[in-house]
This record gives structure tokens, C-alpha cells and sequence, in this order.
């Protein structure tokens, strides 16, 4: 009588090789979620904490000068002086860079070509990190760098009523009711309201679903984000009045006018040089904002336009408390 001798099987069949495959296709289904949500988590931590630089930044500068510095400065340089990102430089360990380029003339300033700082980046953007060649008309694209957050001049119109605006030949208007200003500065003492419910700065780095202009990248950043404003009148808004005086365009700040993460631009914020363009974002559902006080908020998208632009004034008597 003979045994036969039974080998050991070597190899899946191929129904539990498809079933395995199978298996780690549900696996992996279920943990791409979980490590964007992680990863989404992290970019809006980073740029939560680029905006706690920026406020602590603008707190020192205060401290030194006992006031927040202009917004946006016409000086000898006019629209290529340096507005309130650059003159922050020396209180974010950026001293070098500041003594080195031309406050008077930053569009010209080489290097400020192609420098990216990571401060003003917020790690979910997903537009170009410097300016988009479609920007460009008259003039010569140096490759400045787009921040992704927005000085706040206040809101349009004024929540209290008061004529805190002057109309831009643009379309759109400037306004003088938040705490970073065209040709004006502000302190503490102004801020009336309270420095826990007015915002100096917020994001600005998505892209507007429903705007014709470059595709809907409508930020911010024409000619040099670096840059300021076209309009020498001496005190901005306060001399200029509300029916203008002149070509009124610039850089770094906005007057708020439209809900967080609009998807239309109205009049002021349908291209790059507009006074009023979008507050916006990437991360889920909303944007950082700074308050004066150096704290970050989240804010959504759904927070009531009213609260909202209450807190982008400094002066409106409405101390609305953010959600």
C-alpha cells in the first residue's frame, strides 16, 4: 500500500487573491479620507500660526512706533512704495530682507523677484505662488510673490451708516472704518470697538469659482503685492471724501464689501487691483481671520454677513461677538 504525500499549497488561488485585493481597496478607500482630513488639519494649523506671526509682528511694530503702520503708503515711489507687509519685515526676523530692498520703490527691488516667505503663504494654497502671467498688461511681471492674507481697512458699506468710503474710478470703493488704511494709521486707542472683536487681517488665497477675470484668480497682487496705492490725497479716505479724487487703485488691503468665500465678484473685487476683492480660501468651509488682539479665528463661510462686517469696523459701536 502506498501514501501519497500531500505537498503544501504554495500560492493563492485566484479567488482569494481577488478577494484580498479587494480587501485592501476598502482599506484604503476608508483611510485616504482620514489623511486628508489630518493633513487639512495641519495646513489650517500652519496657517493659523502664520497669521499669529503677523500679529505679533503688527503688535512690536505698534509698540516701537505707538501706532499699527499704514496699509498702504503713498510715498516718493507713489503705487511701488511699501505697503504694511513689508514695513512688518524687521518684527518677523526679516530685518536683512527689509535693509536691502527700496521702500520707495519695492517693484524694482530684485530682491523681492521670485522671494517666496513662507509666513505669507498658507500651506492649502493652490494657486501660484507669485503673479500669474495673465496679470500682467503695461507693465513688467517681476515674479512678486501673492500673499495669502489681506489687510482689512474696514467694511462697505459702513455698519453704523457713517460715509466711511471713498468711490474708486475702478468701480468698488476704499474705506477708512478698519485698522489698516490707505495714507492713514491707526492704534490701539482707535479701535473703539474692542481689539478682540475687530479684524486687521484675514486670508485671501482661493480662487473665485464664477469670476471671468484670469480664471478667477482675482487676489490681490497687481503690479507688486508689495506695493500700495495710485492716490496721494494725505489723509486717504478722510481727505478724499466719498466721491473719489483721482485714479484709485492698489495693493494689500481690503475694504470689505462680499460674504467670505463668494463665488461672484461684484464691483471692487473682479480683478487684481480692486479695493474690495474677496476674503477667501481652500480649507474646508471657511477662512482664518487675525483680530487685533493677536488671537486667530476660524470663521465659516455661513457667519451672518451683518457680524461679519461689524468686525472687519473698528469704530461702528457694534462690538458684535464673532461665533
Amino acid at each position: 500500500m502506498f501514501l501519497r504525500t500531500r505537498w503544501p499549497r504554495l500560492a493563492f488561488t485566484l479567488i482569494e487573491l481577488l478577494v484580498v485585493i479587494a480587501i485592501i481597496a476598502i482599506l484604503i478607500g476608508l483611510l485616504l479620507p482620514a489623511v486628508q482630513k489630518v493633513r487639512e488639519a495641519a495646513s489650517r494649523m500652519k496657517c493659523s500660526n502664520n497669521l499669529k506671526q503677523m500679529g505679533l509682528a503688527l503688535h512690536n511694530y505698534h509698540d516701537t512706533n505707538n501706532k499699527f503702520p499704514m496699509g498702504q503708503r503713498y510715498g516718493v515711489g507713489g503705487v511701488g512704495s511699501a505697503n504694511w507687509r513689508v514695513e512688518i519685515f524687521p518684527f518677523m526676523e526679516l530685518d536683512n530682507l527689509y535693509k536691502s530692498l527700496n521702500r520707495d520703490d519695492v517693484y524694482n527691488s530684485a530682491v523681492l523677484s521670485s522671494l517666496v516667505v513662507p509666513t505669507y503663504k498658507c500651506p492649502s494654497l493652490a494657486l501660484p505662488e507669485t503673479q500669474p502671467a495673465s496679470w500682467v498688461t503695461w507693465w513688467s511681471n517681476h515674479s512678486h510673490m501673492v500673499p495669502s492674507y489681506q489687510g482689512i481697512m474696514g467694511a462697505y458699506p459702513d455698519p453704523s451708516g457713517a460715509a466711511s468710503y471713498s468711490a474708486s474710478n475702478y468701480t468698488g470703493w476704499w474705506c477708512n472704518n478698519g485698522m489698516l488704511l490707505w495714507n492713514e494709521s491707526t492704534n490701539f486707542s482707535s479701535c473703539t470697538d474692542g481689539t478682540s472683536n475687530t479684524i486687521i487681517v484675514a486670508e485671501q488665497s482661493g480662487r473665485v469659482q464664477n469670476c471671468s477675470y484670469a480664471s478667477g484668480d482675482a487676489r490681490n497682487g497687481y503690479y507688486t503685492p508689495w506695493g500700495s496705492v495710485t492716490n496721494g490725497s494725505a489723509k486717504g479716505v478722510s481727505s478724499c471724501g466719498t466721491g473719489g479724487c483721482g485714479d484709485l487703485w492698489g495693493m494689500g488691503l481690503t475694504c470689505n464689501a462680499y460674504a467670505i468665500n463668494s463665488q461672484t465678484c461684484p464691483a471692487g473685487a473682479g480683478f487684481s487691483w480692486g479695493g474690495n476683492t474677496i476674503l477667501n480660501s481652500t480649507h474646508s468651509g471657511g477662512i482664518n481671520v487675525l483680530l487685533t488682539d493677536g488671537s486667530v479665528r476660524f470663521l465659516t463661510s455661513s457667519v451672518d454677513f451683518n457680524v461679519f462686517q461689524a468686525a472687519c469696523a473698528r469704530n461702528d459701536g457694534l462690538a458684535s461677538s464673532l461665533p
